[in-house]
């Protein structure tokens, strides 16, 4: 897809990594309580003053997202995850990172039914408070780094970058919509991380790229094009084009552990 990028001194057309036909390889289903889930879950948004000032809710589409991601979950389970990642679409737009405090957090509008959830499952619950921890510790520091103008190394902010994103805590909502307890043999398990970092790879390196497509960030502003420019002296759109082919590689390592994972049959069941 090729868009025209704004720079800081002219206005250049660039092309686009087709990221739709690299993630061809993944089924697409939406779940059947996507319309009515979705509709409940925006009321419920805005009675709880929650809302997104530069965007609808409806352009957002966070109902949608929980609806394709978890096609198989319960209307229950849906509207908690449609909630969810409501919540978090909007910690990440609306509140600056260096704004993070207990006081302010949106996620303790779901505490009564975390807490309901918590008790069924509690290992999940610790794992879910334990990346949200992460999740404010990542978006803070990275605040704090394009404060100071310090940029980390490629290596460092794969690290802030997927814990800032929130994903972890996305797919933590995998095992909630499957109701299950993942066993501990399966938790600890290389190649079960693995696939966990694949998938959330593939999801912040697509928005590294897609957020070029409205303007390159700042130099001292940490994005994964920008640091490979910075780290390997090449151009603009060489960076994205390597940058695309990182999200390609991270598709067929999740592809290859996943069949690697579930040839196994203590973990693959």
């Amino acid at each position: 897809m090729a868009c025209a990028v704004e720079t800081r001194t002219m206005t250049t057309s660039l092309q686009l990594p087709d990221l739709l036909s690299m993630c061809s390889v993944f089924e697409l289903r939406t779940n059947r309580h996507c319309r009515g889930v979705s509709q409940a879950s925006e009321k419920w948004l805005l009675e709880s003053d929650v809302s997104l000032s530069s965007m609808a809710w409806g352009a957002a589409k966070p109902g949608l997202l929980a609806a394709a991601c978890h096609p198989s979950a319960d209307a229950t389970q849906l509207r908690f995850i449609a909630d969810f990642l409501s919540l978090l679409l909007h910690d990440r737009v609306e509140r600056p990172p260096h704004l993070e405090d207990a006081t302010s957090d949106v996620f303790l509008l779901l505490s009564d039914r975390l807490s309901r959830v918590a008790y069924k499952y509690p290992r999940w619950y610790f794992q879910l408070i334990s990346a949200q921890r992460r999740y404010h510790e990542a978006r803070h520091q990275l605040s704090k780094n394009s404060t100071r103008g310090v940029v980390p190394d490629l290596e460092s902010y794969i690290a802030l970058r997927r814990d800032a994103s929130g994903f972890w805590m996305a797919l933590d909502m995998v095992p909630y919509a499957g109701d299950v307890n993942v066993p501990e043999v399966l938790l600890e398990d290389a190649s079960f991380m693995r696939l966990k970092e694949c998938a959330c790879d593939i999801a912040v390196w697509s928005e590294d790229i897609l957020s070029c497509a409205k303007g390159i960030p700042a130099p001292h502003e940490a994005n994964l094009v920008t640091i490979l420019m910075r780290e390997r002296n090449v151009s603009l759109e060489c960076a994205v084009s390597t940058a695309g082919t990182l999200v390609r590689q991270s598709v067929d390592a999740f592809v290859a552990t996943e069949d690697a994972l579930l040839s196994v049959p203590e973990l693959g069941r």
